[in-house]
């Protein structure tokens, strides 16, 4: 906020006296002597004496300080331009430096060093030897996010889960080391394709909690439908582009994307969707093709 106070414009021009107040005192007396007439003559002349006397030395007072205030007035005069054009600069001045602590490319800055900082506290993966099953999926999947992201897109790395054997290991992660950004990209199926056990469905306990893991660890988390990667598996590679390009403001891989459709949204299933999938083998219509 700014702070300066604007300087205070000069008043009009000392006169030498102050009649308003050299009336008061005269009409304060002549009523005093008025009152103190029905008392006391003497008493009324005094009061009058009295009235008059401090009329006198009022005057004399006013006239003896004209002087000095008239120089004072002067003087506030003489220096209030310089004063008005100094706050106005000052105002100025502070203006354009809140412009410029707002402006699109300072906000900008500021944005990517706490970024920089907020990534700068990521945890990494701990190991690179999943053992976990590969998705029908997968494979041609990580053919066209090797085509688009080339080597910053890992898989068969694992996460160690606290005070528990097993470990995570997400289907890919996009890794930028330059910056510590760690992406998890997860493929989620309907139902398992053998036991037709629901899979991923609204309200997963396992999903919520796998999510929050790699939330904790300051992980971003993307998840495909099997479907989405499938039938549009470059509109899904465009997803995470855009993902990466709000990060980090960066348009190097989006640009990649240009003629390829944005990816359609798809619905989460419920548990009985899932199982209503299973039994009728919904996912062999898309993964024959």
């Amino acid at each position: 906020m700014f702070a300066e106070t604007a300087p205070q414009k000069p008043s009009s021009p000392p006169e030498i006296y102050d009649k308003g107040l050299l009336t008061r005192w005269g009409i304060v007396g002549f009523i005093a002597s008025l009152v103190l007439a029905f008392f006391n003559i003497w008493l009324s002349i005094t009061a009058i004496a009295i009235s008059a006397l401090m009329v006198a030395y009022l005057a004399w007072s006013m006239n003896q300080s004209f002087p000095q205030r008239k120089r004072e007035h002067d003087d506030q005069v003489r220096k209030y331009p310089r004063l008005l054009q100094s706050y106005q600069q000052a105002k100025r001045e502070y203006q354009e430096e809140i412009k410029h602590i707002h402006s699109h490319e300072n906000v900008a800055a500021y944005r990517k060093l706490e970024l920089l900082r907020i990534l700068r506290q990521t945890n990494p993966h701990d190991g690179g030897n999943s053992k976990a099953q590969v998705g029908f999926s997968e494979a041609k999947f990580y053919a066209y996010l090797t085509h688009y992201f080339k080597d910053k897109v890992k898989r068969g790395l694992t996460l160690n889960i606290p005070n528990f054997k097993h470990h995570y290991s997400p289907d890919f992660v996009y890794i930028d080391k330059s910056v510590n950004l760690y992406i998890d990209i997860e493929i989620d199926e309907p139902y398992a394709y053998n036991s037709k056990v629901p899979t991923h469905f609204v309200g997963s306990s396992k999903d919520t909690s796998r999510n929050n893991f790699f939330l904790n660890r300051n992980w971003l988390v993307i998840r495909f439908s099997e479907e989405q990667v499938v039938r549009y598996p470059q509109s899904c590679c465009k997803a995470i582009a855009k993902v990466i390009a709000s990060v980090l403001g960066d348009n190097l891989y989006l640009s990649q994307f240009a003629i390829v459709t944005d990816l359609e949204p798809m619905k989460q299933w419920t548990k009985s969707e899932a199982a209503y999938m299973a039994d009728r083998n919904y996912r062999q219509t898309y993964l024959i093709n």
